[in-house]
């Protein structure tokens, strides 16, 4: 798990959406396992195998008047079409209740609105939509704002999991303690550019804040 912090205003988020075809970048180049990827949109990310969790996920990562299903399959619906080209819905009830258990959302069932659950259980919502598409890497911006600390925890687990089972996780956050506690490497950024980078037993409260006030 990588994890990318700043002060506010750093650019971190920045990076992200450069990253995500947001706000493509204008220089510099992108390698996702070996190969360069030029990505200007958010579907050229989107096929090259990248996921984005957003900070604000409610203005831009659910549709708040659908269902949570309906959400869960948002960002793979050509995998679930037929030949007829209408949704199997067989498949998508299929995915959703592995999706419901490995992800642990508590709700009455998929077809419940999505404004109804709690923070922590929309922001899975949200990180199932992703993981439905097998990214090979899923950035994850400010992933427990707004959540308990329980979901926060099982959030970390799933990501955890996930990062175990070879996808690339990057976690943007201004968080330390929850950085120090679930990333392998850190990268401090400063004025969109990255000034430091922290790894392994280095990886500490202290030490990442000193680098970002230096």
């Amino acid at each position: 798990i990588l994890g990318i912090t700043g002060l506010l205003g750093s650019g971190r988020t920045e990076i992200a959406e450069a990253l995500f075809g947001v706000e493509p970048a204008d220089c510099g180049t992108i390698t996702l396992e070996g190969t360069p990827r030029r990505i200007r949109s958010i579907a050229d990310a989107v096929r090259a195998g990248i996921g984005y969790v957003p900070e604000d996920r409610l203005t831009q990562g659910l549709f708040l008047d659908k269902s949570i299903a309906d959400n869960m399959v948002a960002a793979s619906l050509e995998t679930y079409r037929g030949r007829t080209l209408l949704l199997d819905r067989a498949r998508i009830s299929r995915s959703m209740s592995e999706l419901f258990t490995r992800l642990r959302i508590k709700a009455p069932n998929a077809k419940a609105p999505v404004r109804s659950l709690s923070g922590g259980n929309a922001q899975r919502v949200v990180i199932a939509k992703w993981l439905d598409r097998h990214p090979s890497v899923l950035m994850l911006n400010g992933p427990t704002v707004g959540v308990d600390i329980g979901s926060k925890e099982e959030i970390f687990a799933i990501l955890r999991e996930q990062a175990a089972g070879g996808m690339g996780i990057v976690v943007i956050s201004d968080d330390i303690p929850e950085l120090v506690a679930s990333c392998h490497r850190v990268l401090i950024v400063r004025a969109g550019r990255i000034v430091a980078e922290i790894e392994g037993a280095d990886i500490a409260v202290d030490a990442i804040q000193e680098r970002m006030t230096a």
